[in-house]
Order: C-alpha cells, then sequence, then structure tokens
C-alpha cells in the first residue's frame, strides 16, 4: 500500500524495486501476524511444549527453575541451559497502567508452581492436537494472501 505501483498492480509491470517492498512488506505482515499468535504453551506430566515459530519445543520439567514474565511480555524459563522465551501476553507495566493483575504473571506462577511441585503437574500426557505444530508452514501462504490482496485492491 505505501510502494507506488504501476496500473493495474504490481505484476503487470513489474519493476524490482516495487516487487521487492510488496514481497517484503508482505513477509513481515505474515511473520508479525505468525508472532502474536505464538501465545500458545501446553502443559504436561512429562514437561511445557512451547509453540514456536519454526518448531514445537518440549522443554522437561527437570530443566524448569521458574518461568518470569519478561518486561516485553515474553515468558522466560530460568534454569534451562538454553533460556526459550515462550507466549506473548500484555507487559507488566500494561498491567499496571490497567490496574489488574496479568494473564502472563499468573501464567508465570502457574508455571513455575507446577515445576517446583509435581503434585500440580497434570497427569496426562497431550497430544499433537493440544501442542499444535509451528507456524512457519502458514507464514508464506500468509504471506502470499497478504501480497494478493495488496494487489486486488490497487487494481
Amino acid at each position: 500500500m505505501l510502494a507506488e505501483r504501476p496500473h493495474g498492480g504490481t505484476l503487470a509491470d513489474p519493476r524490482p524495486g516495487a516487487v521487492f517492498f510488496a514481497v517484503w512488506t508482505s513477509l513481515v505482515a505474515g511473520w508479525l501476524c505468525c508472532r502474536v499468535g505464538l501465545w500458545r504453551i501446553t502443559a504436561d506430566r512429562d514437561g511445557v511444549h512451547i509453540r514456536r515459530m519454526w518448531a514445537v519445543t518440549f522443554l522437561p520439567w527437570s530443566r524448569i527453575g521458574r518461568a518470569e514474565l519478561r518486561r516485553d511480555g515474553l515468558l522466560e524459563f530460568v534454569g534451562a541451559t538454553e533460556i526459550p522465551l515462550a507466549g506473548l501476553f500484555a507487559p507488566s507495566w500494561a498491567d499496571r497502567l490497567a490496574r489488574r493483575r496479568g494473564a502472563g504473571v499468573r501464567a508465570a506462577q502457574v508455571l513455575t508452581e507446577m515445576a517446583r511441585s509435581p503434585d500440580l503437574r497434570p497427569q496426562v500426557r497431550a497430544g499433537r492436537a493440544a501442542t499444535g505444530s509451528a507456524f512457519a508452514p502458514r507464514a508464506l501462504p500468509l504471506a502470499v494472501a497478504v501480497f494478493a490482496m495488496a494487489e486486488c485492491i490497487h487494481r
């Protein structure tokens, strides 16, 4: 929408700059939509399944010391060798402005309690339907759809 496009759309008279800009903005929009969808975290008897852009990461309970909500709204699992980030919640400063206790703080507390006490953990193993799948296979088709919509609008 921000690029100068010829009459009939970018593909009617393709110029490298306009095509690159249209493809790049479509990929960024697809990535942003997928990033917003990364809020899903599934806990089961064995550990935590974290939905990521490229894969679903599994983190066993033995590697989790505690979970903390970072300033940017992501959950951080402390105690793991590689600290994976998960979720997309409102940052704590936004919750303070709204004068409410946010979902991110509650999720961090629940996950910390589950990590410390095996009795609080779910007793069943989560299946693929519960853990979900990565978003990368959806990002490219979403980018193509955004590009096609922009082309239709500018015709």
